[in-house]
């Protein structure tokens, strides 16, 4: 009885145990910096930000990417003093990745020529810094979201990422709810994030409160304007702080020092 007992045990040792459905191999850290302004037009400056903010609402929708949040991306960014750095060079951007955390990276740049915008992207395996694939998309300014959302489908296609008709339905509903805000508001989106990047979270959150009207439903202007009047209380808090320091230091310093 014994030995009976035992070759079950066995058995069931090396019996393969059945996939479990809808399980997903390891999610790959995604880092989507802001695509540099190649146009020679300053009003193009923050674009590259706005842009980047929608294909990290896109492509996170996909249970297969983990996207860097675009806002501790900054934190980072900007305690390493890279903000300002290029971003389409390879080198650079492999260095952003590295102080992120990412496996890949997506960098890009815009260039135009009158009223028609290419949009240029690489995507870069962190580890070694190869060039994953390359893509370019092109057409007038006023379409805009529609080449993002073409950049959008190239990076899913060159990471061998497969939506669930879930995920692809969730996506097509984001860039819909997204693109209420109109390829003009767009510019003032991306002058918010600008803003933000800089620390006036005040006026971020003025550029950004008009947008909630005109589009109540996108999910990149519900985050910036929670995050950005987030920030400006916080950084409210703060300077209170400092002032009644100042003040109680005052109160306690000897006469006739400065």
């Amino acid at each position: 009885m014994m030995l009976s007992l035992f070759l079950q045990v066995v058995l069931l040792w090396t019996i393969p145990l059945a996939p479990i459905p809808g399980a997903h191999l390891r999610a790959r850290t995604l880092a989507v910096l802001n695509f540099d302004n190649n146009t020679g037009r300053a009003d193009y400056d923050p674009m590259g930000r706005g842009l980047a903010a929608m294909l990290i609402s896109d492509l996170a929708v996909s249970p297969d990417l983990r996207l860097v949040e675009r806002e501790r991306m900054q934190d980072v960014l900007k305690e390493q003093s890279m903000q300002r750095s290029v971003m389409f060079d390879s080198t650079t951007a492999v260095k952003a990745g590295r102080l992120l955390g990412a496996e890949i990276i997506a960098t890009g740049s815009l260039a135009a020529a009158g009223t028609e915008l290419r949009i240029d992207m690489r995507l870069i395996r962190v580890e070694t810094g190869e060039i994953i694939k390359s893509a370019r998309v092109a057409g007038p300014e006023d379409k805009l979201f529609e080449l993002e959302g073409q950049l959008a489908e190239r990076v899913l296609k060159d990471l061998d990422v497969a939506l669930s008709p879930e995920s692809a339905e969730l996506m097509r509903k984001r860039q819909l709810a997204n693109r209420e805000i109109g390829v003009r508001a767009f510019r003032d989106f991306s002058a918010g994030l600008l803003a933000m990047d800089n620390g006036d979270y005040v006026r971020a959150a003025e550029l950004f409160r008009p947008l909630m009207m005109q589009a109540p439903g996108s999910p990149v202007v519900e985050l910036a304007y929670s995050e950005a009047k987030r920030r400006a209380a916080l950084a409210a808090k703060e300077a209170a702080k400092k002032k009644a320091g100042d003040a109680l230091r005052g109160l306690f310093k000897k006469p006739g020092r400065a």
